[in-house]
């Protein structure tokens, strides 16, 4: 399914739970994205290590590798110009500094308020 990114949005969306991918998914369409949804961090370096993401929305709590370990490997690869947003269930302290030490840029609480989503998902170009 890698291919269903294209050149010019390259969203990526990395949530184990089908529901919620099925949303975000749903959501990021209907706004005009072309988006790609994944269930793991390992699904996701492989997009990766393909295609150049924009944007990538990443549970925190993924089974295996976890998404703080995943937005860190990302960040590194990627660097500043990559736009990385945690949804996540867990608001403890400990985990919500984490993901801000993996380099998240925004991280938002499920469950998901999605006006806040859509203002922070980057523009169209």
């Amino acid at each position: 399914m890698a291919d269903g990114l294209d050149e010019d949005v390259q969203l990526l969306i990395v949530e184990d739970d089908d529901d919620v991918l099925d949303l975000l998914m749903t959501l990021v369409e209907l706004d005009g994205y072309h988006a790609e949804g994944v269930g793991s961090a390992e699904e996701a370096l492989e997009i990766a290590a393909h295609r150049t993401p924009h944007c990538v929305v990443l549970d925190l709590g993924l089974p295996g590798l976890d998404g703080a370990e995943l937005a860190r490997r990302l960040r590194k690869r990627f660097g500043s110009g990559l736009v990385l947003i945690a949804v996540t269930g867990n608001t403890d302290a400990a985990a919500l500094s984490e993901a801000e030490e993996a380099g998240v840029d925004y991280l938002l609480s499920k469950p998901l308020d999605i006006e806040r989503f859509r203002r922070i998902v980057p523009p169209l170009h």
